[in-house]
């Protein structure tokens, strides 16, 4: 799928696949968390189109799951959350979630030096059948999602430093490298197909290669 906060990995897609496959999730969304504990960078797969447009517009503000709230917690579940704190925002959040296709989440906060800088939320659709115990099961994944995810990347500037790529450029690369079609590319990121084409020719020419499988190659070598 796709990797985060450094070069692609082919290791970050099969971390993310399996969180999903080992909770029985019917969908996940990776992002990345800036120093004000502000999420960006957002790459979807499963999620409602519906959810995820409302959440970044408004409902981020009630999310009981949000960063903001993580504390030193290494993951939270949306349904322990909401009855745990049982306040009028967590109850509309919750509501807001089911009528958009989302049964229950959990939700995972990723640290380097203490300071949550990605988190990943796998959710659960109508029909899913959450495992017994899934917190549990988050808590013995969490420490080898965070590995993969965000633990054997570089920092997050230097690989646009090193060949001028641009933050989306780098979102396409990573798709790429992860043996993503154009089409697929453009599903993940919500552009259109010719964007994803015109992206390409700039990457091309920024890393001086002319096919998908030499960027592939430049990408996923060890520097």
């Amino acid at each position: 799928m796709f990797a985060l906060m450094g070069r692609a990995d082919p290791a970050a897609s099969q971390a993310i696949q399996f969180a999903r496959g080992i909770l029985d999730a019917s969908a996940t969304a990776f992002y990345e968390v800036d120093e004000g504990l502000n999420l960006n960078r957002f790459l979807l797969s499963g999620i409602p189109v519906d959810f995820h447009r409302q959440y970044v517009e408004r409902m981020n503000q009630f999310d009981p799951l949000h960063p903001k709230r993580a504390a030193s917690k290494p993951f939270a579940l949306l349904s322990v959350a909401t009855e745990r704190c049982p306040t009028a925002e967590s109850a509309a959040y919750r509501s807001f979630a089911g009528q958009c296709g989302i049964v229950d989440m959990v939700e995972f906060f990723f640290r380097r030096d203490d300071r949550i800088v990605a988190g990943m939320s796998v959710a659960w659709g109508p029909g899913c059948r959450i495992p017994d115990g899934a917190t549990n099961i988050a808590g013995k994944i969490h420490d080898y999602l965070e590995f993969n995810l965000v633990g054997r990347g570089a920092s997050p500037a230097e690989e646009p430093a090193r060949y001028g790529l641009t933050s989306r450029e780098l979102d396409v690369v990573e798709l790429l490298c992860c043996g993503r079609t154009n089409r697929e590319i453009s599903e993940c990121l919500q552009i259109g197909l010719a964007t994803v084409k015109t992206h390409l020719i700039h990457i091309f020419e920024k890393l001086g290669v002319e096919t998908r499988s030499a960027a592939v190659a430049l990408m996923s070598r060890p520097h």
